[in-house]
């Protein structure tokens, strides 16, 4: 073989060697160990504990990405603008707030598309009145499912940035390229798998659709899930790290519209202290104010009806005043968390109430709501 044509063999290999393309981001799914395959790969043994692995080629999932928009300074600019809003949060945040980082990165989300079609057989609640009498009745009544669902779930863990869903309407997907993300910004890992994806994916599909019913009682259902299609979608996330008076806050901001998909603020001690006074004083006020109506004349049900009712307003002022005075320390806000987070984060859990404070809280509506027992009758005697 003559000198030209091994020279002409070799900067074959060298040309096709440098085209070959390299997907990272891989992990194993027996030790997690981060991956690095060439395309075209069916078949390989992990480098860190040996098992054989098969690869998906393009039966397996497709992998996007949506673009980004946004620049950093931009995004820098949308975190202090969301600083500077809102009376809960503390005084001065926006101007005594100093960025201490500002960096992209790419998370990836199961995107999961379905409908959810069938029937559910049960009975529905009516009510009829007649001659100012309400009755309660059952009818017997069968409903059909048909629901379209596109909904997207984290693949890795997002703890650390609180972002747990995307909105991708209107937004632009594109095949991945990985080079070109990495050279971008920092890319996450996949963690949850495929079928864990789905099935989770399934279940709230199926939950959904039957809240959406709304039906008394459940006696039969049946769903069945059709056009399914589940993907990874690679969103682009600019992560804003701010300190105020020595403590270090975080703001995610969407690369692709500029919004807040998760942020989180130290609170305004004023106002949370106003609202936690004002909320509980009202509420005291209200659940000790029957005397009054006792006083009144009018209609004998009418004093306990509306006692009720200011007793019931009085507990929801009162958990509200404790729920802003409790947790108006740290406010966490953004479109990327979800309603039971949000729920979570608003409510007073049974842990908390049961706690010295809820405790107090609840000693003193209970001792109030006796000292307005006693006035009562004190009131109604001398009558």
């Amino acid at each position: 073989m003559s000198e030209t044509t091994t020279q002409q063999q070799t900067a074959e290999q060298a040309i096709k060697f440098k085209k070959e393309k390299i997907i990272k981001g891989i992990t194993c799914p027996s030790c997690n160990g981060e991956l690095d395959i060439k395309e075209g790969q069916r078949s390989f043994n992990c480098k860190y504990c040996g098992t054989l692995l098969v690869v998906k080629g393009e039966t397996g999932t497709l992998k996007y990405y949506v673009p980004r928009k946004l620049k950093r300074e931009d995004a820098i600019a949308k975190a202090f603008n969301w600083l500077g809003t809102g009376m809960s949060k503390a005084k001065g945040l926006k101007l005594m707030s100093k960025v201490e980082d500002a960096f992209l990165v790419f998370i990836p989300y199961w995107r999961v598309k379905a409908d959810v079609v069938g029937w559910i057989f049960g009975q529905e609640k009516r009510t009829s009145t007649s001659n100012g009498r309400t009755t309660t009745y059952y009818v017997d009544v069968e409903r059909k499912i048909q629901n379209s669902f596109d909904r997207t779930y984290s693949a890795c863990d997002v703890a650390e940035l609180g972002v747990k869903k995307i909105n991708l309407t209107g937004d632009t997907i594109l095949p991945v390229d990985f080079e070109s993300l990495q050279n971008e910004g920092m890319m996450f890992n996949i963690i949850a798998s495929e079928k864990e994806a789905f099935d989770y994916a399934k279940n709230n599909f199926t939950v959904e659709a039957r809240n959406a019913v709304n039906l008394y009682n459940v006696s039969f259902e049946h769903y069945d899930l059709v056009r399914e299609n589940i993907g990874i979608v690679y969103y682009p996330l600019w992560v804003i790290r701010y300190s105020y008076e020595n403590r270090t806050y975080q703001v995610v901001v969407d690369g692709e519209d500029g919004s807040i998909c998760y942020g989180k603020a130290p609170g305004n001690n004023l106002y949370r202290a106003i609202m936690g006074i004002l909320g509980t004083g009202v509420g005291m006020f209200l659940t000790t104010f029957f005397g009054l109506f006792l006083l009144l004349e009018v209609d004998e049900k009418f004093p306990f009806i509306a006692f009720v009712i200011s007793f019931v307003i009085g507990c929801v002022l009162i958990g509200w005043g404790y729920k802003k005075f409790r947790y108006g320390g740290e406010l966490e806000e953004g479109t990327g968390l979800e309603e039971k987070d949000t729920k979570q984060s608003s409510k007073i859990s049974t842990k908390d109430f049961t706690g010295t404070q809820g405790f107090e809280v609840a000693k003193n509506v209970a001792a109030s709501v006796v000292i307005g027992s006693v006035i009562s009758s004190l009131l109604n005697s001398r009558r």
